[in-house]
C-alpha cells in the first residue's frame, strides 16, 4: 500500500467541501448510520471524544457545506456522511506519535473498529498487506497530514456486497455467495460485484494535539462503474493483475481473482 497523499487547501481558504462529500445521499446515510448507532452501541462509536475537538469538527462541517451539526458525538456521526477518527498527539520511547483515541466508524470495511482504539498509525497498518512504504513513512504521514496540513487519498476494493456497513462480525454477502448467484443465474459475477471507495481526510489540529481522519464511504454497482466510461475494464483488470498474492489474500479476492479477469477481459472488448 502506498500512501497517495494530496494536499487539499485549509477550511478557512477555501469555500469547496474539500474535507467532505455532501450529496443527495446525506438523508440515506444519516438513516443507515442511525440503524448501525441503534443496533451496536457497543461498536460505535468506541473511545471518548472532548468536546473542543467536537466543536472544531462541527465547525469545519459548517465552514465547507453551511449545514449546522450539533457540537456532540452522535450528531456528527449521524448527520455526517463521513466516518471520523480522533488522534491524540502521545509521547512515545521513539519520540511523538498520535494514536486513536475515539473512532466514529459506522461503515467499516471489514475491520472492527473497537481493536483499533488506543492504537497508534503503524500499529493499526500493520495487518495491511504490502505496507513497507506506508510504514516507512508513517512519522512523516503523520506530521504532514495531522500537524501540517489537510490531507486527501482514496483507496478503492472490489465487495460481493454493497451494504455501507461491513463489520466483519456481521453476516453479509460473501464471495462465495456472489459466485453462486451468478453460477445460477448463469451470468457474470462483475455482475454481482461493487466497487467501494473509502475518500480519506484529515484535519490538523495543532493548538490541540489532536487531528482527525473522515472516511467517506462510496459504494456502487461494479457494472455501473465499468459502462460509465470506456477503458475501465482493461484498467481493473490490469490493477488486479498487478496485485502481490498477499494483497489478493489480504482483500479475500484469492478465490475470485482469474475468473474477475477473464470476465473483465472479455468486457474490455466490448468496451
Amino acid at each position: 500500500m502506498r500512501p497517495g497523499l494530496a494536499r487539499l487547501p485549509h477550511v478557512a481558504d477555501s469555500p469547496s467541501p474539500a474535507l467532505f462529500v455532501r450529496d443527495a445521499q446525506a438523508a440515506a446515510y444519516a438513516s443507515h448510520k442511525r440503524q448501525v448507532l441503534q443496533a451496536q452501541p457497543r461498536r460505535a462509536p468506541v473511545g471518548a471524544a472532548e468536546p473542543a475537538v467536537l466543536t472544531e469538527i462541527a465547525q469545519a462541517y459548517l465552514a465547507q457545506t453551511g449545514i449546522h451539526l450539533a457540537p456532540e458525538a452522535d450528531a456528527l456521526a449521524e448527520g455526517m456522511q463521513e466516518d471520523f477518527v480522533i488522534l491524540h498527539g502521545e509521547s512515545d520511547g521513539a519520540g511523538d506519535t498520535m494514536r486513536a483515541r475515539f473512532l466514529s466508524v459506522c461503515f467499516p470495511s471489514n475491520w472492527d473498529p473497537a481493536e483499533k482504539l488506543g492504537l497508534d498509525f503503524a500499529t493499526i497498518h500493520a495487518p495491511v498487506a504490502d505496507n513497507a512504504l506506508l510504514q516507512a513513512g508513517a512519522r512523516g504521514i503523520i506530521d504532514m497530514a495531522f500537524r501540517q496540513a489537510p490531507m486527501l487519498r482514496h483507496v478503492w476494493l472490489l465487495t460481493p456486497g454493497g451494504d455501507l456497513a461491513q463489520h466483519p462480525e456481521t453476516r453479509r454477502t460473501r464471495w462465495d455467495d456472489a459466485v453462486g448467484a451468478a453460477d445460477t443465474a448463469n451470468g457474470r459475477l462483475i455482475d454481482q460485484v461493487f466497487f467501494r471507495v473509502e475518500r480519506q481526510t484529515t484535519l490538523p489540529l495543532p493548538a490541540l494535539r489532536r487531528g482527525v481522519f473522515f472516511i467517506r464511504v462510496l459504494v456502487a454497482p461494479l457494472a455501473d462503474v465499468l459502462a460509465a466510461a470506456p477503458g475501465r475494464s482493461a484498467a481493473l483488470r490490469d490493477a488486479l493483475l498487478s496485485m502481490s498474492d498477499a494483497v489478493v489474500a489480504y482483500r479475500g479476492m484469492a478465490a475470485v481473482r482469474e475468473r474477475l479477469c477473464a470476465e473483465l477481459a472479455l468486457a474490455t472488448s466490448g468496451d
